[in-house]
């Protein structure tokens, strides 16, 4: 298959074709189960303590529902962290050029002894300008000869700016050293003017989004476009995203299926068919951060974690972990 281009994003489901809309596909996958999905394919072959299944983000690539984070206030221990989701079975790697560690991943990766066709690798360039150089510097820096998710991280300085720069990505993405392109913190009206002129519809918009934090125009137009939307920050943000463990909704979901509330809000972006990255140095953190593939949310649960009280947010980039990074 091509890349995906504003005229056709055809979609395909467990070998199956799918006219643009594929979000009930996803959700059909994770109502199978592991078992099931792993008979299907869509889990790797080796004995693992974690089976994510994977979505088809554009035409031949498919993306890990659920990646380890790198940066934030985490991203000195990227080494740790990367080494630690690999070994429990995890194969998606969300970094960007400006967590600056590089190295360290690739240092885990080579520890792992996994070849590069497992692994599932999202990197960032650091908004609209130099495009071209950041691409080679990961490349470069990662020890690898293609990304299968570059995002342009933030529409800085501006939106007209990038239309340049996925102009980049669009070269690289027909040459391969890209395999999937995208964005992250674009609002609505940043997706809008970049569509006019794109070729290529974004294949995921990575943003800030969890049960009580969200940004109802954005994600209403990357349905409406077929723009994958990733979550980080998935469980909020330490005093910015009201108390999840503490939702009285989300704790009876909670207690139904035996298993904690942060599952529950998980699976409940998961089972809206979006995927997500979220970050932990821990491995028991991650462990169970990632087993949420034994139990599903009813139809009348997931209206109950709808209707809960949120903050309507407005996607951005001057007030996240990547901003300050910058200063």
């Amino acid at each position: 298959f091509g890349p995906s281009t504003v005229a056709s994003r055809t979609r395909r489901v467990s070998g199956r074709h799918e006219m643009p809309e594929r979000r009930p596909g996803l959700s059909q996958l994770l109502l199978l189960g592991p078992m099931l999905l792993a008979a299907a394919g869509l889990l790797g072959s080796a004995a693992r303590n974690v089976s994510i299944p994977s979505l088809e983000i554009a035409e031949g690539v498919w993306m890990p529902v659920m990646s380890i984070g790198t940066g934030g206030l985490e991203r000195e221990a990227a080494a740790d962290i990367v080494s630690t989701w690999l070994s429990l079975g995890g194969r998606g790697l969300d970094g960007a050029w400006i967590y600056k560690n590089q190295d360290s991943v690739r240092k885990a990766i080579a520890i792992s002894g996994l070849p590069r066709s497992e692994l599932f690798i999202t990197s960032k360039i650091p908004g609209c300008v130099g495009g071209e150089s950041f691409i080679q510097s990961d490349l470069e820096d990662l020890g690898v000869d293609y990304i299968d998710l570059m995002l342009i991280h933030f529409p800085r300085p501006s939106i007209e700016a990038c239309v340049g720069t996925w102009k980049i990505l669009e070269k690289h993405l027909s040459r391969g050293t890209i395999k999937a392109i995208g964005v992250s913190n674009f609002n609505a009206q940043d997706l809008k003017t970049l569509l006019a002129v794109a070729k290529v519809v974004p294949a995921v918009n990575q943003i800030q989004h969890n049960i009580l934090e969200r940004d109802s125009e954005t994600l209403s137009f990357c349905a409406a476009h077929n723009i994958t939307v990733e979550a980080y920050s998935p469980l909020g943000r330490s005093g910015q995203s009201g108390d999840i463990p503490g939702n009285k909704v989300i704790q009876s979901v909670a207690a139904k299926h035996q298993v904690s509330p942060y599952q529950v809000a998980l699976k409940w972006i998961l089972q809206h068919g979006h995927i997500l990255t979220f970050q932990s140095a821990s491995a028991a953190h991650q462990t169970s951060d990632a087993d949420i593939f034994h139990f599903t949310l009813s139809s009348d649960e997931m209206a109950a974690l709808d209707a809960v009280d949120f903050s309507s947010i407005s996607v951005g980039f001057g007030d996240t972990p990547a901003a300050a990074m910058l200063v």
